[in-house]
């Protein structure tokens, strides 16, 4: 039980750590200022950047609606419907993504070199997390598939290798 435990935790760690290596780095890439700050604000402001993207996500449907009803009702209807504030809505929406961009834009532009070593540094540091915890998770073997693809191509290779390479004469499984 205990076994299993530890591997799902340490499951969950690894994949965390995948999925937030290039959230981290793009977000240290938005970050003004020198290369260990945007590699510090790459870590501090990763829990931030996933509530957004939760927001963001969960809000592409009522979006969507807002945009759709403004293409198809009459401006009496939409308004009743949504009020005034519904345009300004959709637009800060979209507008929170387009500033990003245009700040990630001017870093590359004024300091290309500390924003993409910065971005490559947060990377590496959660991929390295987490190739260092599948690592401990898997004991040092591999997983099973990487397991019997290198028996596979033992197999394969070792017969052809000897000369053997009939596949009717080789230990194929």
């Amino acid at each position: 039980m205990f076994r299993i435990l530890k591997q799902l935790i340490l499951f969950i760690i690894e994949w965390c750590s995948k999925v937030a290596a290039p959230l981290a780095a793009f977000i240290s890439m938005g970050v003004q200022g020198g290369l260990l700050y945007k590699i510090l604000a790459g870590f501090q402001s990763l829990p931030e950047a996933i509530q957004e993207i939760i927001w963001w996500v969960k809000s592409i449907p009522q979006v969507g609606s807002i945009v759709d009803d403004y293409n198809t009702l009459t401006a009496a209807d939409f308004n009743q419907k949504y009020g005034a504030g519904a345009v300004n809505y959709v637009m800060d929406y979209l507008n929170d993504g387009l500033a990003y961009l245009q700040q990630v834009y001017q870093n590359l532009v004024k300091q290309p070199i500390s924003t993409l070593l910065a971005a490559t540094i947060v990377f590496l540091i959660f991929y390295l997390l987490a190739r260092i915890v599948r690592f401990i998770r898997q004991e040092g073997q591999g997983s099973f598939i990487t397991k019997f693809e290198r028996r596979t191509g033992e197999r394969i290779f070792k017969a052809k290798n000897t000369g053997t390479g009939d596949p009717e004469n080789s230990t194929w499984m």
